[in-house]
């Protein structure tokens, strides 16, 4: 008995281990897919790509912060990996508010290893 408890004790750790998504308010992110899903309507982003700035009618509010980000953001002409984005006014994958209280997530903008930082 006590082999069956300590075999489904390591399989429920691996499969926690393997969801990789994260819980944030009104907000989840599936760090294996770097995408980020709002829980009202079910809607998907993904975290790269290009990117809007906008005063009205985002899909997400951010913060931006100097560190202890939800992702770590990277400006980049080609955003092909998870935090590079690319600033533009048409076709956006997303569309942000960049706001300083109640964000739906942080962001730090970096030089380097961009991705999610949680």
């Amino acid at each position: 008995m006590k082999k069956f408890v300590l075999s489904f004790v390591m399989a429920l750790i691996c499969y926690a281990a393997a969801a990789q998504t994260i819980a944030i308010g009104k907000f989840t992110i599936d760090k294996n897919n770097c995408t980020i899903t709002r829980k009202a309507d079910g809607k998907t982003f993904p975290l790269h790509g290009r990117v809007e700035i906008v005063e009205s009618a985002p899909d997400l509010r951010i913060e931006i912060v100097d560190h202890n980000s939800d992702v770590r953001a990277m400006p980049h002409y080609n955003p092909y990996e998870c935090g590079m984005y690319d600033i533009v006014e048409s076709a956006p994958v997303l569309r942000v508010e960049i706001v300083e209280n109640a964000p739906d997530l942080t962001v730090e903008i970096v030089d380097h290893n961009p991705g999610i930082n949680r």
